[in-house]
């Protein structure tokens, strides 16, 4: 079976995004500056005992102990599938058109009997 995403490309997904910039821009998680750090709400036990590092680009959250990439960010918050996570990341960066990425407008309204215009 041949792979879907290049290991390359991954790669930049999970370092190339700015974990902060994803965290409060794109996922649009409650976050706060507190003592100077950059802090979350984390999606697993909500609370704000959170930090990211630059140098990695990931995110953790010290009370769940949970460590996050872009990647596991939007798998977390949106409930996306792995391969829908990475269209998602792809498509902030430019990579693949809207229309590819998942869950589709078109796609949603489908169930619902009447045509997206």
């Amino acid at each position: 079976m041949k792979k879907k995403f290049s290991s390359r490309e991954l790669f930049e997904l999970r370092n190339n995004i700015p974990v902060e910039m994803l965290i409060k821009d794109q996922l649009q998680l409650p976050s706060k500056i507190r003592d100077g750090f950059f802090r979350f709400l984390c999606p697993v036990c909500n609370e704000f005992q959170t930090a990211v590092n630059p140098a990695t680009n990931l995110a953790r959250c010290f009370r769940c102990e949970k460590n996050f990439n872009t990647i596991d960010l939007v798998i977390k918050v949106r409930g996306y599938g792995f391969k829908d996570s990475v269209l998602f990341l792809k498509n902030l960066i430019g990579i693949v058109p809207i229309q590819d990425t998942v869950p589709s407008i078109a796609k949603l309204a489908a169930g619902i009997g009447r045509p997206m215009t």
